[in-house]
């Protein structure tokens, strides 16, 4: 089955177009560069197709016609290892996705040859931390009878059957992610409790840490509540995955860039939802 190839002219053009980097906004990675023989350099770029050059190919498109299909618009330019995750994971990757990274690519080029890039305001060129709050598990603990008792059921003696009331310790534990949603590194991420509603237990962050792009640390965050009642009041607390006494919490994840200019992210907890503020 023929394949409507791009020309030499189309795969170099495309590959000068983005400066020779991966059009992937995640990778940027260099796709050409010195070789150890001193006249030779080392490419490992792809023209990649948007849409498929033959049919039953990833994203193929029958409306285009040969020289659509192999047209310099229907190519990005990528690294090697992206160009394969393309094809082999087609619907993560659609042919819209793909334009917006060529479209994206090309535009940063063009404003870097112009000099633009440079005049950009630092908040383009800085990591964003945003936080995630997972339930992992709760538990109940007895922590004593209550007095209440003698006088629910008239005495010290509980009948078979009672339901007596306890003073429960309600515990939920929580995994407390931290993600880098950034092309750019973030260094000495601190958390600090800026409420008077606060965790009873979460990690704490060695002084000298840093989190690269697109990366995340899982903490453990560990949250109680007090419940003098029957079993049944206690397990209906249970089921609230972040229960109601915790919104109000409020903290503060201050972290640098590469200059070491101070960032920070606001984390609230608000109608039991998790939210960040930058």
């Amino acid at each position: 089955m023929s394949r409507d190839n791009f020309t030499k002219s189309t795969i170099t053009n495309l590959a000068r177009r983005v400066g020779f980097l991966c059009s992937n906004p995640k990778c940027k990675r260099h796709t050409v560069g010195p070789n150890a023989e001193e006249e030779k350099s080392t490419l490992i770029g792809i023209a990649a197709h948007i849409t498929a050059a033959s049919p039953g190919g990833p994203r193929y498109d029958n409306n285009l016609n040969e020289e659509q299909r192999k047209h310099i618009s229907n190519g990005i330019w990528l690294c090697s290892n992206c160009a394969t995750l393309i094809d082999k994971d087609e619907d993560s990757f659609s042919s819209e996705t793909l334009k917006q990274w060529k479209e994206q690519a090309e535009m940063e080029m063009r404003k870097a040859i112009l000099g633009s890039l440079a005049d950009e305001k630092p908040k383009n060129q800085t990591p964003f931390i945003e936080a995630d709050l997972i339930y992992s598990n709760g538990m109940r603990l007895n922590r004593g009878y209550s007095a209440k008792n003698k006088e629910k059921f008239g005495g010290n003696i509980i009948p078979v059957g009672g339901k007596p009331i306890i003073f429960w310790e309600v515990v939920w534990n929580f995994s407390f992610v931290l993600h880098n949603n950034s092309r750019f590194p973030a260094y000495n991420i601190q958390i600090e409790e800026v409420s008077d509603v606060k965790f009873n237990d979460l990690t704490k962050l060695p002084k000298i840490n840093n989190l690269p792009p697109f990366e995340n640390i899982d903490l453990r965050a560990t949250y109680e509540e007090f419940i003098e009642s029957e079993h049944t009041e206690a397990d209906k607390l249970m089921k609230q995955k972040i229960p109601e006494s915790i919104n109000g919490l409020e903290l503060r994840i201050s972290y640098k860039d590469e200059n070491r200019n101070e960032h920070q992210t606001i984390v609230k907890i608000e109608k039991q939802e998790l939210i960040n503020i930058k």
